[in-house]
């Protein structure tokens, strides 16, 4: 629904909301009700009057929100978005709350009609030429906001963050909410946008022969001009990293730390003062050019609590690189509940 009107939201809500319950077999008019008030839609032959309420998008916020509200017009109220977070929608269920997210998921409880069910939906907004998470900027932006998913998040103070024009700040967050994975405050809808990212998000390891030496009292490899001549800004990610922010990831002592480096630059250099191992298997460790240069700009030292010496990447970023397992990565993010941190998964 993006940019739209309140009312031309509302109608076109209304509309998707009659052409699905028209699917489902259902027969829909658009009149008064019988008590005189205006009803958006009414289902025969059970005469059910609907209310039909319009949002871009609901977040978890949103859901308990709505369910705080008393609602005692006499009308079934439906709640329709172009996205509904998860647990918006486990809320709606405990709370007997009727939605339809315009991907395909309906439900409408009111005796003697039972509709909880997902369908088969035309693309609510057309097809655009590139997706809204393609650009760096716009995966910057993802990143930065889910890092405070429970927050709004302005444009200049964004563009500051990640080191980007507000211009280009501006028109990616106005993509992203375009599709349903911002609301008009930029605040993200979670965990859609988490996947959404994670679907795009791509790491190319190399495996090194060898490990960049620390230089007492700090990190040869993270000086901007250091003895051995490694470029600045390495990063640890993936799995030891995971374990550095508390992290449920199995791995055994020594396990080979993993690298994000800022372009393909440092990545040369690495291979070339580093080597590379006869196998995989040999390996020191591996390096990749990240994603997003701002994976090695916003980093934490955790070297006195977990004891890595090495700058560590965000815990989004973390998240990213281990959900590309498709075996057990996302199960072990999921098992990850923070202190201190708001999950956005």
């Amino acid at each position: 629904m993006g940019r739209r009107s309140t009312a031309t939201m509302g109608e076109e809500a209304v509309a998707a909301l009659a052409d699905a319950l028209s699917g489902l077999g259902l027969g829909v008019l658009a009149e008064f009700s019988a008590s005189g008030k205006r009803a958006d839609l009414i289902l025969e032959p059970a005469g059910i009057e609907l209310d039909v309420k319009a949002k871009p998008v609901i977040t978890a916020g949103n859901g308990a929100e709505i369910a705080r509200q008393d609602w005692t017009d006499g009308f079934t109220r439906v709640w329709v978005a172009e996205r509904i977070a998860a647990e918006a929608k486990k809320t709606f269920r405990e709370q007997g709350i009727n939605f339809f997210d315009l991907r395909g998921e309906i439900r409408i409880v009111e005796r003697p009609l039972f509709i909880d069910t997902k369908i088969d939906v035309e693309e609510p907004y057309p097809p655009a030429r590139s997706g809204p998470l393609d650009s760096q900027v716009a995966k910057e932006i993802a990143i930065a906001c889910l890092l405070t998913p429970d927050q709004p998040h302005g444009v200049r103070e964004t563009a500051r963050l990640i080191g980007r024009s507000p211009g280009a700040v501006s028109t990616a967050m106005a993509n992203l909410e375009r599709v349903g994975l911002l609301t008009s405050r930029a605040e993200p809808l979670i965990p859609d946008l988490f996947h959404e990212l994670a679907i795009v998000w791509r790491r190319r390891p190399l495996a090194l022969a060898k490990m960049p030496e620390p230089e007492t009292g700090r990190l040869s490899f993270d000086a901007e001009s250091s003895p051995d001549g490694m470029p600045s800004k390495w990063t640890l990610t993936d799995t030891v990293a995971a374990q550095s922010w508390g992290i449920p990831v199995v791995a055994p002592g020594g396990y080979p730390p993993d690298f994000y480096v800022p372009d393909r630059t440092v990545l040369h250099l690495a291979r070339r003062r580093l080597g590379e191992p006869e196998s995989p298997e040999r390996r020191a460790c591996t390096v990749a050019v990240a994603p997003v240069r701002f994976a090695c700009r916003y980093r934490f030292d955790h070297s006195n609590t977990s004891g890595v010496k090495w700058p560590v990447a965000n815990h989004i970023v973390v998240a990213l690189d281990l959900a590309q397992d498709k075996a057990r990565g996302m199960e072990m993010v999921d098992q990850w509940h923070p202190k201190g941190i708001v999950r956005a998964w």
